[in-house]
């Protein structure tokens, strides 16, 4: 007999209980592509500081300790002086290095929806630097003025949300008091601030070197120039900065959406294995009709299969429609105003969330196989 089972008769004439099916795998799918969106701000918002930042800017301070035992190439026999001059002349010749300045240095805070970064940012004596610093990384004044005087700073845009902040308010009170104060907001894609030191109050100073990409490696330059670097020393340049956002956020976040997506899709597979084992007991009149009037077991399995296709696959195309929009609102209305960097679109988490469901429709083939397998005719019932 060829096979006319229709799939699409049980889903129409019981509505009721795959409308159940169908809003838990939709709602399911909606809630974990949202706590993806939330989880990832952590990534994004770290992206600008760690990994866009660090091809333009880079900083570093060596201890006396490290020069005197380096055998700086072309001062491997002067003095601490000597060194550092030959370190910064040799650095100052490569081509694509812009300048090199001796500055106090602040730090913005980002804080995330998990974790917070502490980007440094420098204090240049004059207006002149400030402006030629801003036009090397793409700043643009969009509100306010620029520091003219002792203690002032220009701040991020994206931080002065995230923390709050308006121009006249004292930067970080907390931590400096009434020290510095914000005369000015900028927009970058790296999140760039500036300022003046307050000479009343010294809060560390480093060399900052702007550079292109091409020299964002400090720490080879070093070993080139024959330093040893030591645990007394700071070098944060394009590297250092890469290898902490692949392991504080790229590693961390993941490890932390797949546990709540594995949590989540675990109780909604146990739900939806309960839920289909029901499902097969209240039809196993039906199916034991369409094997005693003719239907082979496998056209019966190949009807079931379909059903289940169709149900899995609305619920699917649900959970888009619910995500997408939502994750999209989620971040024009709460995120971005809150000064917390977000993206709405992962097209690599809904193909994810897909394979969880394909997973899911994996595991169901066992009760559906069972069931295959119990199947017997009238005749047979009758014995």
């Amino acid at each position: 007999m060829k096979s006319n089972l229709s799939a699409w008769k049980y889903v129409k004439n019981n509505r009721r209980s795959v409308a159940t099916m169908i809003s838990a795998l939709a709602l399911s799918f909606a809630v974990i592509y949202i706590v993806h969106v939330i989880l990832m701000t952590s990534v994004e918002g770290f992206k600008p500081m760690l990994l866009e930042y660090p091809k333009k800017v880079g900083y570093f301070s060596l201890s006396e300790k490290t020069l005197e035992k380096s055998k700086v190439k072309g001062a491997e026999n002067g003095d601490v002086q000597e060194k550092v001059q030959v370190i910064l002349d040799t650095l100052s010749a490569k081509e694509g290095v812009e300048d090199i300045t001796w500055a106090q240095v602040l730090q913005a805070k980002y804080q995330a929806v998990i974790g917070m970064w502490m980007e440094e940012f420098p204090l240049f004596t004059s207006t002149e630097e400030i402006e030629r610093y801003l036009k090397h990384t793409g700043a643009k004044l969009v509100k306010g003025r620029l520091p003219e005087a002792d203690g002032e700073v220009v701040i991020a845009s994206m931080v002065m949300k995230n923390q709050k902040l308006e121009i006249g308010d004292w930067f970080s009170k907390d931590n400096f008091g009434e020290t510095f104060r914000i005369v000015g907001e900028v927009e970058s894609d790296s999140m760039v601030s500036a300022g003046m030191p307050n000479h009343h109050y010294n809060c560390g100073t480093y060399y900052v070197i702007q550079y292109n990409e091409a020299n964002g490696n400090l720490g080879e330059f070093f070993t080139e120039m024959g330093v040893e670097i030591g645990a007394g020393d700071t070098v944060y340049d394009l590297p250092a900065h890469r290898e902490r956002f692949r392991e504080d956020c790229e590693l961390l976040i993941a490890n932390i959406v797949n546990a709540i997506s594995a949590v989540v899709m675990f109780f909604v597979a146990v739900t939806m294995l309960i839920a289909y084992v029901s499902f097969l007991r209240n039809r196993v009149n039906e199916y034991c009709l369409y094997v005693s009037i003719g239907y082979r077991r496998w056209e019966v399995y190949g009807m079931m299969m379909r059903e289940m296709f169709i149900i899995f696959g609305i619920g699917f195309l649900i959970g888009a429609v619910l995500a997408l929009p939502s994750a999209l609102l989620l971040k024009e209305t709460v995120l971005e105003p809150a000064g917390i960097v977000s993206v709405a679109w992962y097209p690599g988490m809904i193909a994810k969330l897909g394979a969880i469901m394909l997973l899911i429709l994996g595991l169901l083939q066992i009760p559906v196989l069972v069931s295959i397998r119990k199947i017997k005719t009238i005749d047979e019932i009758e014995d």
